[in-house]
């Protein structure tokens, strides 16, 4: 059995071709499941040769249109014809591509100059589709970039790729994200600013090269949230970026923020975190302790004193369990004082307990006395950043940095934790957290990035 595909082109002047593209044969008698439908190796070679019929009678088309002056009307004469290359996801494509004599109507004094251009250069100036870039781009953030370049190699016809294209390319996408994906400030826009903007904020650290003489070093990521419901994601090292401030505040605008608008900070204590928003914004921000590590913290203190308590018989120990069983009530419902309070009560009552037992008992009292420090520590260090959280979570707004949290796995871990072998460079790893938060918000396939 034998197919023949071909392929018809109708110009918009009106003209007919048709390109055969290939002919497929395939066994009848005694077939197996092999000879059924195509193969991976015919459909690569079936999209190549599609891909170059259509390109060349594309680039046809438009050097004909280019032929013709926008202004006077002029037809253009041909300049030459010259072979290019254009790398596209279904192959490596070489197409001949006129350059055109611009029209001097507008420079009246010139009427002997003669310059071409090429339509193309305008269309693809990297000589690269944006499927092709963008596809490479985020199997370098998901991927090893050998993993990556084996992916692309495999399952599709485009040219054969190696880690330092896919590297390379990687770099490019990001530089183009950071630089110029800001959109434009539409009327609208300025009439729908939200009234308050939300930054959820977590950090993860990831493992440097040897040459950097540090062991690790920190990507910042978040989520960005407005009252309009417009969330946005990003990540970026603070030594890797060219500009850091000015990275997060285009962030910040493209979420809906704009001068005087309120932000409001949740994380996890970290001063560098509020800072850098703060920074960005060149404003005051409100910053808000995330309420999951101040419950992790409140927990270590409830279970270190129930050990304690099994262990003893002293009648002031109903009193002091009382005290730990309100703590947590008392500091979600924003009632610092009188939590530090019982927290200087219950401090007193374990380092009583110490002076008094041995053993065992002893032992536990030390362990409650230890959390029991450390939680006070942190609420007097954080003191200006709890808020009534019980208020705060009936008016639907958030209390923790949950949504942070999960952007540690997506954007830094995936990619560069700690069970992966590969060291990175500052800039290097916040390049792939750049590419991997436009991934996660879609921003990648929105045509956004130009091309560079």
């Amino acid at each position: 059995m034998k197919f023949t595909i071909k392929l018809e082109t109708e110009f918009s002047w009106g003209e007919t071709r048709s390109h055969e593209i290939c002919t497929l044969e395939r066994r009848t008698l005694d077939a197996s499941s092999e000879d059924l439908g195509l193969c991976l190796a015919d459909a690569k070679s079936l999209l190549k040769e599609i891909q170059r019929a259509l390109l060349q009678d594309q680039v046809e088309e438009i050097g004909e249109i280019a032929r013709v002056c926008r202004f006077c009307g002029t037809y253009l004469a041909v300049h030459d014809r010259r072979q290019r290359r254009i790398d596209t996801l279904f192959g490596r494509v070489t197409v001949e591509v006129p350059r055109v004599r611009m029209c001097m109507c507008g420079l009246p004094g010139f009427p002997t100059l003669k310059v071409a251009r090429s339509p193309l250069t305008r269309l693809l100036p990297d000589h690269a589709t944006p499927e092709l870039r963008r596809l490479q781009a985020e199997l370098g953030a998901r991927h090893s970039f050998r993993e990556a370049a084996w992916l692309l190699n495999e399952l599709t016809p485009c040219a054969r790729q190696n880690h330092v294209t896919i590297r390379n390319r990687l770099a490019t996408i990001a530089e183009d994200i950071a630089d110029s994906e800001l959109p434009a400030t539409t009327e609208a826009d300025q009439h729908s600013n939200p009234s308050g903007v939300t930054v959820f904020l977590d950090s993860a650290y990831v493992r440097s090269r040897p040459e950097y003489q540090r062991r690790n070093f920190e990507i910042i990521v978040g989520s960005i949230e407005s009252e309009r419901r417009e969330k946005r994601r990003f990540g970026l090292s603070v030594i890797g970026a060219n500009n850091p401030r000015a990275y997060l505040r285009r962030n910040l605008e493209s979420a809906g923020w704009r001068d005087g608008t309120a932000v409001t900070v949740l994380s996890d204590g970290d001063p560098a975190l509020p800072r850098l928003v703060r920074d960005a914004t060149g404003a005051d921000v409100r910053h808000i302790l995330d309420w999951w590590h101040i419950s992790i913290r409140i927990r270590h203190v409830e279970t270190t004193f129930q050990t304690l308590f099994s262990l003893l018989d002293d009648p002031v120990r109903l009193e002091v369990e009382k005290l730990v069983q309100n703590l947590r009530w008392r500091i979600w419902h924003g009632q610092t004082a009188r939590a530090l309070d019982a927290i200087e009560v219950l401090f007193r009552f374990g380092m009583r307990v110490r002076r008094q037992t041995v053993g065992r008992t002893n032992d536990a009292a030390f362990s409650a006395v230890a959390r029991t420090m450390e939680l006070q520590t942190y609420l007097e260090y954080n003191r200006a950043a709890l808020v009534d959280y019980d208020l705060r979570r009936r008016s639907g707004k958030a209390v923790s940095t949950s949504r942070a949290e999960g952007l540690v796995n997506d954007i830094a871990n995936a990619r560069m934790g700690k069970k992966r072998r590969m060291r990175w460079s500052p800039k290097g790893a916040h390049r792939v957290a750049t590419v991997r938060a436009a991934a996660l918000d879609g921003r990648l396939g929105k045509g956004q990035l130009r091309a560079a």
